[in-house]
């Protein structure tokens, strides 16, 4: 079919295009609203210590527990492993990297990897960075400094 004329945009997700899921958190997780959520062995773990390039990114940590916002932070895992962190999927601003991990407007639309909590780069490492997703813009104005990242995607198991 041809189109002729305006169609008509039907968003999935929130407002703001962040459609929320939740994973379970690890017992030895402390997490903080903002940073990016990634999952080991299914249970969300802190992107600081010891990133796997097996972990699966999903988006972003947005402060609710159990569909509660979160009455501290960080939001520390249960021994049980049985705590629940809302994560917010979608595009975010993100930290790029340095050096020869530098992103440049070149690079939108290619696939980053998590380095930390917050910041992306262009290279996996040496195969030891998970993918976190895809170069969506290179930050101007307000943003200038920072990379917009859709979190998740195809060439991992994440939630976009």
């Amino acid at each position: 079919m041809a189109v002729t004329k305006d169609v008509k945009i039907v968003q999935f997700g929130t407002s703001t295009g962040h459609q929320p899921t939740y994973q379970p958190v690890t017992a030895a997780a402390s997490l903080y609203s903002g940073t990016v959520a990634m999952t080991h062995l299914g249970l969300l773990k802190n992107p600081d210590v010891a990133i796997d390039p097996a972990d699966i990114v999903w988006g972003v940590i947005n402060g609710i527990v159990d569909g509660n916002p979160a009455v501290s932070s960080p939001i520390v895992g249960a021994a049980s492993n049985v705590t629940i962190a809302g994560i917010s999927t979608g595009t975010f601003y993100l930290t790029p990297g340095t050096a020869g991990d530098a992103l440049v407007q070149a690079d939108v639309g290619a696939v980053v990897y998590l380095k930390d909590a917050v910041t992306v780069t262009k290279t996996d490492g040496g195969g030891l960075r998970p993918i976190a997703g895809v170069l969506a813009s290179i930050g101007v104005a307000q943003y200038a400094g920072y990379v917009a990242v859709t979190l998740g995607n195809s060439q991992s198991s994440g939630a976009v």
